[in-house]
């Protein structure tokens, strides 16, 4: 069975503006500030307002982000992203900002937001999340932790005063942007000194042109004091509604602040080309990896080794996926929201059919998946490279097997026109033959797309009923 959505028009989508080393951790680096070659006189862009190394003052503690860190850094040297992009950092409000590939299309942005982060992670380690992607700017949020473990206001204004000094010594004028702490139903307790740090960075911005201090918080306090629970999750972290109010008020601070830039149109693979996915974990117990070359003489694009049960992050990505006859391309496989990864010991299907799969019958490829239920995981994936004068066809397969409970999930396709939207029942009593209790050849097509005007295609998954939404595989084919 296949449910298909074909899309005929075609308008084009609204156009937003548009070899380095590593450099070392300024945190790690206790020289005296004065000592330090200073480019600023060069480079037209005046001092920073201070004379102190910021960098000394950074604590981290434990470092205990330093092993998400490390999985980024082994993606990136496997296969580099873009550089000079818009690099996003920070805890978990921008580690499910699932829209800003959208928001921030124009400026290539790059997400590198690990839930709980505080100030002081991020200082520590930009040189790894940003620094060496030689950003256009770095968009940051972050304080609202720090403030609730209980550490003062100064350390977090050090914290961010010691990003600026980073970014300002490996390019002056490249600019920060720092999100206001926003003002939250369950930390309203803390808001005062949350605040404080708002007041104390917009203070910074009035005295350097690189320090650009970003207003979301205004919206949410116009909605009440504390702010109105409907744009919360949990009345800590953002929900779309909130997240609407948040992309308005980034956009417009970036767009008045940043000169236009053009992204090079991508040229894409060519008319014909099909490339496909395995998503999934890796570990014996839980999945497999579908093989460079399956039974079919086709070639896969496999995931990361990923444990099962363990997260994938926003941001992290598939580089350079190859075409199912083996032909490099340019096209990338990105996460704008993370996912959860699980397979054989919970429900994924072991022996697919040809029958009904036709060459997607590979049990590596079937039998493990992505998931999503919890809004942690926002469920995101970002697909780039693309041409955007083609059209194309998006296949996707989902199914986990279980007779607790009727599972849909909802897929969205956004590119240069309308989302569009298409369920699949995944899971449930007797759904599939012979008494399997989960989706065994049912597809969602999509047919039709056209990428935005930078070579993008947006999917979202989504939970339509039940606890889980699920995503096994899925192959794009250029029409």
């Amino acid at each position: 069975m296949i449910l298909t959505l074909t899309l005929l028009s075609c308008a084009g989508g609204d156009k937003a503006p548009g070899e380095d080393t590593p450099a070392e951790s300024r945190a790690e680096d206790s020289a005296p500030r004065e000592s330090r070659p200073d480019d600023s006189a060069d480079s037209g862009v005046p001092d920073l307002p201070w004379t102190d190394d910021p960098c000394a003052l950074v604590d981290v503690g434990d470092d205990p982000f330093a092993a998400q860190i490390a999985v980024w850094t082994a993606q990136d040297d496997a296969a580099p992203p873009p550089k000079g992009g818009l690099v996003l950092v920070g805890s978990s409000t921008i580690r499910r900002w699932r829209t800003a590939q959208r928001t921030l299309g124009g400026y290539a942005p790059l997400q590198r937001g690990v839930g709980g982060a505080r100030s002081a992670d991020i200082a520590k380690h930009l040189p790894a999340l940003a620094l060496r992607h030689a950003p256009s700017a770095v968009l940051m949020f972050a304080g609202t932790n720090d403030i609730a473990d209980g550490r003062s206001v100064q350390s977090v204004v050090d914290n961010v005063r010691c990003v600026a000094q980073q970014l300002h010594d490996a390019q002056p004028g490249t600019k920060l942007f720092f999100a206001g702490i926003t003002p939250t139903p369950s930390r309203w307790s803390i808001w005062a000194d949350q605040d404080a740090v708002n007041q104390a960075v917009q203070s910074l911005a009035a005295q350097h042109p690189s320090i650009v201090y970003i207003d979301t918080v205004s919206a949410l306090l116009a909605t009440g004091s504390p702010p109105d629970e409907a744009y919360f999750v949990d009345g800590l972290h953002l929900n779309a509604a909130g997240y609407a109010l948040w992309d308005a008020a980034v956009i417009a601070t970036v767009r008045a602040n940043m000169p236009d830039f053009t992204l090079a149109a991508p040229v894409g693979p060519p008319s014909g080309s099909y490339l496909r996915v395995d998503l999934g974990p890796s570990n014996p117990e839980d999945g497999a990896q579908a093989p460079a070359l399956d039974g079919f003489g086709i070639r896969w694009n496999t995931w990361h080794s990923l444990q099962g049960g363990a997260q994938a992050l926003a941001g992290e990505a598939l580089r350079g996926l190859v075409t199912t006859t083996g032909a490099a391309t340019e096209v990338d496989l990105v996460l704008s929201g993370g996912f959860r990864a699980n397979g054989l010991r919970n429900g994924g299907l072991t022996s697919p059919s040809g029958d009904k799969l036709g060459t997607l019958a590979v049990w590596e490829a079937t039998a493990d998946f992505f998931y999503t239920g919890d809004p942690d995981d926002p469920g995101g994936i970002m697909l780039s490279g693309l041409s955007p004068d083609a059209r194309h066809t998006l296949r996707l397969f989902a199914s986990r097997a279980t007779d607790e409970q009727t599972r849909i999930t909802r897929f969205t396709v956004e590119g240069g026109e309308a989302p569009v939207s298409a369920e699949v029942t995944t899971t449930g009593p007797d759904i599939g033959a012979d008494g399997y209790d989960g989706n065994d050849g049912t597809l969602v097509v999509f047919t039709g797309l056209l990428p935005d005007a930078y070579g993008r295609l947006h999917l979202d998954v989504d939970r339509a009923q039940g606890d889980f939404a699920y995503l096994n595989l899925l192959e794009l084919e250029v029409e």
